[in-house]
């Protein structure tokens, strides 16, 4: 139980024997003096003060003698005065008031002697439920500060002094015990004897200009007739009392008009006014005064009424009391005693509690009573959201009062009419539990005849819901220590036998508290050694900010934090790791608790992906500029053929032609290089089998490095068949070796293996669009210095190099990178800095049978084509077409041109015989390319000879464009290529 709740519980006790001493007759003001001896008590405080505002009496106690404090009767006596003249401008105050500092209590009491007089102080109003300004108690002398749970502590002590002034009031005013029925004494200064009577006088006043607009106002006329949610000040006097006529020629003070007028609570009660006009500072002004003439009116029957009532409330008071300090009795027994009794107490046949789900609007029906039936509860909750009229209302006015609810415009906002038709509910009476100024339950008390409640009957209600509502906050805080424990036994379960990391540690010390297995065997140590460590022994240096932002992230209760860092384990090894953490109360101790997945085989393969998705992205645009590339060049190229053929008696444009020759096929290299790494499939493949190749290369390869590196060759015997490129391959192993030379700076082992390995669905390899099955494993392995984690996103980037200027052309590893894209494989990349580097290249099995395509060489054959063969050019580039008409026409053809598919079959259709031979290019803008137009052509024409030109496929399978019986010619190309293709077929 906490504080607060302790020191309620004793104040408890305090007010019930205070209420048995006022059974047995004890005066009124011998009660409210022992009240304040237990509040000084419990508060630690010197002084007390209670101010009546209706009698203007002042009651005051101090501290039991204290012989260090001799002085605390005569410093109250000598400074009661002084005291008053600031605490009598507070009797407006609606809330408490706590100043802790001598500059707080000058500001709030807006008196420059009162720091001298307080130092720090406690004042809390006196209002009964009505709103209404019973007074103030003021607390002082505390050695240390107040606080709010003083005022919570305090409560059913506050409670009772305001129903004993209320019930002061109710006697009549020759039975009146309060210990002084003198007015306080006049302070000394400027104020003069009507001023002082003005503003210390029981009976409300006001001063109004001509026009009844309200200019100055006392405690009494705010206590009675302010509405709680206006100032006075500005207002018309006629708001408050509707039918008031201020009369100039009105000279008798003692002449009153009889009338209605609003008190605080919004009813029409009786009063008397009279209006006297004087003259200020040549101002009309009218000074009002208004006397409560209710109890005039009430007949010696309704007095008697309510004395009775009184009498009946102040017993079961008491009743309740005693109930409430059952602590052994369970909650639902013990408020459905309270209930009962306030249902018999105020004659109603209905009474019962609601209480709200935590954290949802929905309010359940806990305890009902009712004298017709059984004991039940109502099955279906309320809906209460904290913006609906009926809740905000009774958040401020703690007792609400509803009626008329049966009738044709009835008064509710919160119950269905199914309820009040199945109950006959007329009126009822809520009074709210709040809890950290949240509506969370009330007590309602409803009725079936009853049209008014009396304010007696409002102060009892209010009484019965100080003591609930005290049992159900320590009904609340024992169900929360009772989830607590079930959830700390439920956490043990779930936290020990967990499949992954956990670890929490305190948030002072760092210290680990808890560890499950788990997390022992993930990072390598004991149960024991883990619990001696702290968090910080388990992060490397670079991660240190990390673990401060995830400990100031934790900061809120309930919410859960995820961070990505890294984490070392006893072995020395760092990890990738993403920690999930949250705040908690581990053995009441402020914690973190961590979950924590070794996430370093995911990053691994993100990074792999990331880099897949990269380099498709660039492959697409280098495959792009390469197929503009080619046609630049093969423009270049055979025109350069052509000036050759008409020029080769001109020596010096000979030189030129031979310049831009050798510049063309600079430039060929270039882009073929560039192809390598953005083509999506091999145009010269074949089966090949690799360990035969590396056999083959060994000696090549060795003689690109140096003699201080040593080579090991780890090939595994019969390796699958694989179909590749050779001499791409061949290129790609030769530029990782030269590479690893590189990287090893001339010393060190060189590592070249091979070997078959399967692949299945659940192997981590297989990300985006690879495919599992069967693949031969080429892997080369250097000692080097390794690659920084900074460059290992860049290192398949076209163009990018390490090397200094002029060393290096940075397409190697790209062409590397492109060479496993289109053989249908992938690369990998396992690196670590001051180790080494190990490429992984992983190319399929096929189940190929013979090769496809062969490299042509340099021989020119002699062809001659017989007359009336006839060639159709289609390109979409102008000056491709063009030179390659003209070369087809030196080699003997008729040759005709067209720009694209749909074009090229308008030839064809056009044309009388058919065409001996199609030259065309694969991609080209339309519906149709290249290998759809050769399928057209074959199925018309299957006479005819195809040949395809290929500078870039994108998406078109070379496979397919075998398929309608093409040959294929690589971009760029000249007269020598066309010839080899033509001596593959008869022409006579």
């Amino acid at each position: 139980m906490s504080g607060s709740a302790e020191a309620s519980q004793k104040a408890l006790h305090t007010s019930l024997l205070l209420l048995t001493q006022l059974e047995q007759n004890m005066p009124l003001s011998g009660v409210l003096i022992g009240a304040l001896e237990a509040m000084i008590r419990q508060s630690e405080s010197r002084f007390a003060f209670l101010l009546h505002n209706h009698s203007g009496t002042l009651i005051s106690d101090f501290a039991a003698h204290d012989p260090e404090k001799p002085s605390d009767k005569e410093h109250l006596q000598k400074h009661a005065s002084d005291i008053l003249s600031c605490l009598l401008p507070q009797m407006r105050r609606t809330v408490p008031l706590i100043a802790n500092s001598s500059t707080a209590v000058k500001a709030e009491l807006s008196n420059t002697m009162a720091w001298r007089l307080f130092q720090r102080v406690l004042l809390i109003p006196l209002n009964n439920t009505l709103g209404d300004k019973k007074g103030i108690l003021v607390l002082f002398g505390r050695p240390d500060n107040y606080s709010s749970e003083e005022i919570i502590g305090l409560e059913p002590l506050i409670s009772l002094c305001v129903n004993l002034l209320a019930l002061d009031e109710q006697k009549p005013e020759e039975e009146r015990e309060l210990i002084s029925k003198q007015p306080p004494e006049q302070p000394p200064g400027n104020q003069n004897e009507y001023d002082y009577q003005f503003i210390h006088s029981k009976d409300p006043r006001f001063i109004t200009t001509a026009e009844g607009i309200i200019i100055h106002h006392n405690a009494a006329a705010e206590s009675l007739l302010a509405f709680p949610t206006e100032k006075l000040t500005g207002q018309p006097l006629t708001r408050l009392i509707p039918k008031l006529q201020l009369n100039l020629h009105q000279k008798d003070p003692d002449q009153f008009q009889e009338l209605k007028a609003f008190s605080k609570t919004g009813k029409l009660i009786n009063v008397r006014v009279a209006c006297t006009p004087f003259i200020q500072h040549s101002e009309l002004l009218f000074s009002i005064q208004v006397q409560d003439i209710r109890a005039e009116m009430e007949t010696k029957t309704e007095r008697h009424e309510r004395a009775f009532r009184i009498q009946k409330q102040q017993r079961a008071t008491l009743e309740v009391a005693r109930i409430a300090t059952q602590e052994e009795a369970p909650f639902e027994r013990l408020v459905r005693d309270i209930c009962q009794l306030a249902s018999s107490t105020l004659k109603t046949p209905r009474a019962g509690i609601w209480l709200s789900e935590e954290g949802s609007p929905v309010f359940r029906n806990v305890v009902q009573i009712d004298q017709s039936q059984a004991d039940y509860c109502e099955s279906t909750p309320l809906i209460l959201n904290s913006n609906a009229t009926f809740v905000r209302q009774l958040e401020q006015v703690r007792v609400l009062s509803l009626a008329n609810l049966n009738g044709p415009n009835p008064n509710n906002s919160f119950l269905s009419q199914e309820y009040i038709q199945r109950n006959q509910t007329a009126t009822l009476i809520c009074a709210a539990f709040i809890k950290n100024s949240n509506l969370i339950g009330f007590l309602m008390v409803e009725d079936s005849e009853r049209t008014l409640w009396h304010e007696d009957q409002y102060n009892f209600v209010r009484e019965v819901a100080n003591y609930l509502h005290i049992l159900v906050l320590n009904e609340h805080r024992q169900k929360i220590q009772s989830d607590l424990i079930q959830q700390e036994q439920q956490f043990r379960l779930l936290f020990f036998d967990s499949p992954l990391a956990m670890m929490a540690f305190d948030r002072e010390s760092f210290q680990f508290i808890a560890v499950n297995h788990t997390a022992t065997e993930v990072f390598g140590y004991s149960l024991s050694e883990m619990l001696s460590k702290g968090i910080y022994d388990l992060i490397p240096i670079q991660q240190v900010m990390d673990i401060h932002a995830l400990v100031s992230i934790n900061n809120d209760n309930g919410n859960y934090h995820v961070l990505e860092s890294r984490m070392q384990k006893h072995s020395g090894e760092v990890v990738d790791v993403e920690i999930h953490s949250h705040s908690i109360n581990l053995s009441s101790r402020p914690s973190i608790l961590m979950v924590v997945h070794d996430i370093t085989e995911k990053k691994r393969i993100e990074t792999s992906l990331r880099r897949t998705q990269k380099m498709e992205a660039v492959g697409q645009l280098v495959g792009g500029i390469a197929h503009d590339f080619n046609n630049i060049t093969n423009i270049i190229k055979g025109h350069a053929e052509l000036l050759e053929m008409k020029l080769a008696d001109n020596e010096k444009a000979t030189k030129h032609i031979n310049a831009i020759t050798k510049a063309a096929t600079r430039t060929t290299s270039l882009t073929h290089k560039l192809m390598q790494f953005s083509r999506q499939q091999q145009i010269n493949s074949e089966v090949c089998h690799i360990g035969d190749i590396l056999g083959d290369l060994i000696e090549l390869m060795t003689k690109s490095l140096t003699k201080n590196i040593q080579v090991v060759m780890e090939i595994a015997p019969d390796l699958w068949p694989v179909l590749i490129d050779r001499g791409d391959f061949e290129d790609v192993m030769i530029n990782l070796a030269i590479n690893a030379r590189d990287a090893m700076d001339g010393h060190g082992t060189l590592t070249i293996g091979a070997s078959n390995i399967c692949l299945d669905m659940d192997s981590p390899l297989i990300v985006r669009d690879r495919q599992p099955g069967n693949y031969t494993c080429i892997y080369v392995r250097d000692t080097g210095s390794g690659i920084p984690k900074e460059l290992q996103e860049k290192i398949f980037d076209p163009f990018f190099t390490t090397k200094e200027k002029g060393k290096g052309t940075g397409l190697g590893l790209s062409m590397v990178y492109g060479f496993a894209k289109r053989s249908g494989g992938f690369l990998e990349l396992e690196t670590r800095e001051g180790v080494g580097t190990t490429f992984y290249l992983w190319l399929p099995q096929t189940e190929t049978k013979s090769t496809v395509g062969s490299a042509p060489n340099n021989f020119v054959p002699d062809i001659e084509i017989s007359a009336g063969h006839t060639a159709l050019v289609v390109d979409d580039e102008e000056d491709i077409r063009s030179s390659l008409s003209e070369i087809l026409d030196a080699i003997g053809f008729d040759v005709k041109q067209a720009e694209n598919a749909a074009h090229a079959r308008q030839v064809i259709q056009n044309e009388a015989k058919s065409f001996s031979l199609v030259l065309s290019d694969i991609v080209m803008p339309g519906e149709e390319n290249g290998v759809n137009l050769a399928r057209w052509v074959k199925e018309h024409s299957p006479e005819t000879r195809v040949i395809l030109a290929s500078g870039y496929s994108e998406n078109i399978s070379l496979a397919e464009a075998r398929s309608v019986s093409c040959e294929l010619l690589k971009k760029p190309f000249g007269r020598q290529d066309i010839l080899h293709i033509l001596s593959h077929w008869q022409w006579n």
